[in-house]
C-alpha cells in the first residue's frame, strides 16, 4: 500500500508494539499525502521518547464517521484532522503510531450516498 520511499520513513523503535512502526510529525505528513483516495486514518497514538526508547502516552486522536459521509470524503477529512492534531501536538520528541481505517470502502458499499 505504501510507496517504498514513504515506507522507509517509518521507524521501528524500542517500546513500540511488536510489528508496529512510528512516524515523526514530518514523515506523517508525507505519509498522509501519499495515501490512495479512500484510505482513511483510523487512529493516531503518540509515543513519548524516554531513555530506553518510546512509551505510549495517553494522547491519541480518532475520528468518527459522519452519517452519509462517502469513503472519499471520510478519507480526506481524517487526513486533514489527523495532520492538524499532529501539528498542534505540544511535545516534539514523540513518534506517532498511525492506524488506517480499511472499513471506508466497505461502509460506503453498505450505505451508498
Amino acid at each position: 500500500m505504501l510507496a517504498p520511499g514513504i515506507a522507509q520513513l517509518a521507524v521501528a523503535a524500542p517500546g513500540l508494539p511488536d510489528g508496529v512502526v512510528g512516524w515523526t510529525a514530518q514523515s506523517s505528513f508525507e505519509l498522509f499525502q501519499s495515501l490512495p483516495g479512500k484510505v482513511a486514518i483510523g487512529q493516531v497514538q503518540a509515543f513519548d521518547r524516554v531513555q530506553w526508547g518510546f512509551v505510549a502516552s495517553e494522547d491519541s486522536w480518532s475520528p468518527f464517521r459522519r452519517p452519509n459521509e462517502s469513503a472519499t470524503d471520510f478519507a480526506i477529512r481524517t487526513r486533514l484532522e489527523a495532520r492538524e492534531w499532529i501539528e498542534q501536538f505540544p511535545r516534539s520528541e514523540v513518534l506517532f503510531v498511525i492506524e488506517f481505517d480499511d472499513q471506508a470502502e466497505a461502509a460506503e458499499a453498505i450505505n451508498p450516498r
